[in-house]
């Protein structure tokens, strides 16, 4: 399904730069976190790495960025982070 690796996807808030990163072995994703976050970024967006963990663990748990829970306050940085989330998903996946 995946060839194994990291695999990432570029934000850009506010002219300062985060890295989505997609870790996934060769059946599933194992982790999925938000790399590096500048002070800059986690003082502008504060909702940013606390979104992340909530839709990090739901994505592991399910394996799939579909049909995930987050809450009204976070929906515009959730769909971001879940869009690079399936940025990331797309360089991982086997095409042979």
């Amino acid at each position: 399904r995946f060839v194994p690796g990291i695999y990432t996807a570029s934000i850009i808030l506010g002219g300062q730069e985060a890295n989505v990163e997609v870790c996934v072995d060769s059946h599933q994703i194992t982790s999925v976190t938000l790399a590096p976050l500048s002070e800059a970024v986690t003082t502008m967006y504060p909702l940013m790495q606390p979104s992340m963990e909530n839709l990090a663990q739901q994505i592991v748990s399910t394996q799939s960025t579909e049909n995930l829970t987050y809450s009204d306050e976070t929906r515009f940085t959730s769909s971001v982070l879940i869009q690079a989330v399936d940025q990331a998903l797309k360089k991982a996946v086997n095409t042979q």
